[in-house]
């Protein structure tokens, strides 16, 4: 529910009681006066006004007059298929985000219909019908749509799709399986009478009549994965490889009868993705070591490699590893082809998702367009020393400030290089936001998750490692419980600290510190490299003692400085320390002012200054605006904050009525005396900003003109949300 207006006064009466009580001044919660700012974006080709480039892209099917359509297994704004062509987007399908129903990893078409695998699950039991398989179970299958219309279903007899909010009659279930085994179909390909299928659960390709989709026919397959189609309507079918195996590429009639053509990948190639050029050449995307297009002739007597599409080791090349550009791939996932050979490449290198480069290719290798969909759930920071580096968890961009709005970027290199840095964090831990530090006078990337329960640290040797982050330290508040056992020999308990002693990128036994008892909070790092956080009713700061000759920063457990909780606030839930002028902000709880849904802060702010020398003095302390909501999540409440300059930026994970915002937004305070100065508002430039879900989802810089550049999380659309402000 709403706050009402006679609540808002009782709040500012006691916070303006508590003031005067102090000495001391504090925030109004009422509306601020607009400011003038400008609205820009990092990391995606669109806005997400009407039209967003979706995140991992994993399906891809091409027509012959160029037109694309994609899949995607989650997108958060739910446009996990899309259609473009000449590199414009044309339509979503839509329907394929929620009630149960998601994307999935293929899309096929023909001249009548568009068939989108979709991924169905009964969201833990609770729903029930025609539309969903029963509880426990999860269905992997087809949806039918008019090729005229996307958006439309084409029903057919027995369709599945009724209650709910779901396109009516037009799901077929192809695999049944256990929730949360696997199970997903990823093959499919289509003629203008017949779909096929690949059947992961029982081994089978299945084929159906694409007029009514009744089963026509099906063969075995052990492991199917990818299918595709070859000039003489041959079917091409990946095989997952046995234990230990390698994959293969097997070739059948339509019938189903198997021919002489196999292909045996050699170890080391993993093949993510056919496709059949008009030269009835196989084109398999490889996304192991060589991240190319490899290239198959002959398909028809003896295949043969014959070629490679791409930079042999991808984006992961020489003489720069990490730099991105024309033909170097990043874990190519699909590959598709046009009637003039022009070929088309989705690569979704990612570690926590938000990765897809859509390319166009022509014939001779020169790049026709391209497309790009870069964050998920994902912050960025400025390196504050060039002023025009931005950096998020795994991308580096250059910005050009004299651009247009959403121009300004332009995507420079791929940080994580997972081939030479098998132990980076960011491949294991669900990593989110970053902070670009200097220290002594050399830039470090320190990342965090959604929930900040690690930090991990990064240095920089472009001289050997190009655009790459190399791994050179890990803060954990407790043992990590995780299925692939990272990180190797882990402490069983207790709060840890591995630094990279001997510079060389792996986690060694001998590179540990143990702080015995299991910590809290979250940990950020100041300006100089001390690591902040809030453990229970402490403040805690670990300081650098420094950057040793490899270039590896060095903090020791041991010498933790501890503080008790003050006195204003019942609970700390986020600190933010200002080194250079002595000053503490911390964010929590006070009594029956307390956040309502588990992540945001809490709206008490308190301001301090000199805290660690002289007598530490509460310079302000105030009560933030916020609403309550019928759940956690449709709550109006302060979630982080950042400091820039002379103001404080605050975090919003949706609007607050009482300043006609729907969206995720920032307001701004004086740092001097938390006033209200106004709000950084995008929804009308961006459209639907998505919730918050970062901990630390605001990052302020002030740049040397005196412009403020704020960076705010929108994990709905594939990109950060960037505001430009000079008061």
């Amino acid at each position: 529910m709403y706050l009402s207006n006679l609540q808002h006064f009782r709040r500012f009466v006691l916070s303006l009681a508590a003031g005067l009580w102090l000495g001391l001044g504090c925030a109004m919660s009422s509306p601020a006066a607009d400011l003038r700012y400008n609205v820009s974006w990092i990391g995606n080709s669109f806005s997400g006004k009407t039209a967003w480039v979706q995140q991992d892209i994993e399906g891809l099917w091409v027509d012959a007059d160029g037109t694309v359509f994609t899949n995607v297994r989650w997108d958060e704004a739910g446009g996990n298929v899309q259609q473009y062509r000449d590199g414009q987007l044309i339509a979503m399908a839509r329907h394929t985000h929620g009630w149960g129903y998601e994307g999935g990893e293929a899309v096929a078409a023909n001249s009548k219909y568009l068939f989108i695998v979709q991924n169905i699950e009964n969201e833990g039991g609770g729903l029930k019908g025609n539309s969903w398989p029963p509880k426990g179970l999860a269905w992997s299958g087809v949806s039918r749509r008019q090729r005229s219309d996307i958006t439309k279903p084409a029903p057919f007899p027995g369709g599945h799709g009724k209650e709910g909010d779901v396109l009516h009659g037009a799901f077929l279930p192809v695999a049944e399986f256990a929730e949360h085994a696997q199970g997903r179909v990823r093959g499919l390909c289509v003629t203008e009478t017949e779909l096929f299928v690949s059947n992961p659960v029982s081994g089978t390709i299945e084929v159906y009549d694409t007029q009514n989709m009744r089963p026509i026919r099906s063969w075995h397959v052990e492991r199917p994965d990818r299918l595709c189609l070859d000039h003489r309507s041959h079917v091409w079918v990946l095989q997952m490889p046995p234990t230990n195996g390698t994959w293969k590429a097997l070739r059948f009639t339509s019938a189903g009868q198997r021919t002489s053509q196999t292909i045996e990948f050699p170890a080391g190639v993993v093949p993510a993705a056919l496709a059949v050029d008009p030269s009835n050449r196989l084109l398999v995307a490889d996304a192991g070591a060589d991240q190319q297009i490899k290239i198959y002739d002959a398909i028809d007597t003896t295949p043969k490699l014959a070629g490679a599409i791409g930079v042999r080791g991808g984006i992961f090349a020489g003489p720069t590893p990490g730099k991105f550009g024309d033909l170097r791939f990043n874990r190519p996932a699909a590959v598709g082809v046009d009637g003039q050979g022009n070929v088309f490449v989705a690569s979704s290198g990612a570690t926590a998702g938000g990765s897809t480069v859509l390319e166009c290719y022509s014939p001779t290798g020169q790049c026709r367009w391209r497309r790009l969909g870069l964050e998920f759930v994902d912050m960025a920071d400025l390196d504050p020393s060039t002023q025009r580096d931005v950096f998020t968890k795994e991308e580096h961009f250059s910005m050009d400030w004299s651009k247009s709005a959403g121009r300004e970027w332009s995507y420079q290199g791929y940080t994580v290089n997972p081939l030479k840095y098998p132990h980076d964090p960011r491949l294991h831990l669900s990593s989110t936001h970053v902070w670009l530090l200097r220290l002594a006078g050399r830039p470090f990337l320190f990342v965090s998750d959604m929930t900040g329960e690690f930090l991990h640290v990064y240095r920089f040797n472009p001289a050997t490692d190009g655009e790459t982050a190399i791994p050179c330290g890990l803060l954990s508040k407790r043992h990590i419980s995780s299925k692939d056992r990272f990180p190797p020999h882990q402490p069983e308990k207790g709060q840890w600290l591995w630094l990279d002693r001997n510079a060389d990128g792996t986690i060694d036994a001998d590179e540990y510190q143990h702080g015995g008892k299991d910590a809290g909070g979250i940990p950020v790092p100041d300006s100089r490299g001390n690591i902040w956080y809030a453990d229970g009713n402490r403040v805690c700061c670990l300081p650098l003692q420094g950057v040793d000759a490899h270039g590896v920063p060095i903090w020791d457990l041991t010498k933790v400085r501890v503080t008790p909780r003050p006195a204003e606030l019942d609970e700390v839930r986020r600190v933010h320390y200002l080194p250079h002028a002595d000053v503490m902000l911390l964010g929590g709880n006070r009594g029956g002012e307390h956040n309502q849904h588990w992540k945001p802060m809490g709206p008490v702010l308190a301001c301090y200054d000199h805290w660690i020398s002289g007598e530490r003095r509460l310079r302000w302390q105030t009560v933030l605006p916020y609403e309550k909501g019928a759940h956690g999540h449709e709550s109006a409440e302060p979630i982080s904050f950042d400091v820039a300059g002379d103001y404080l930026f605050v975090a919003y994970t949706r609007g607050l009525p009482a300043d006609g915002v729907q969206y995720a937004y920032v307001k701004v305070y004086t740092l001097a005396a938390a006033a209200p100065v106004g709000n950084l508002v995008a929804e009308k430039d961006l459209g639907e900003i998505g919730l918050l879900d970062i901990v630390e989802s605001v990052r302020a810089v002030q740049r040397a003109n005196g412009e403020y550049v704020v960076f705010l999380e929108d994990d709905a659309k594939a990109k950060i949300v960037m505001f430009r402000w000079k008061p």
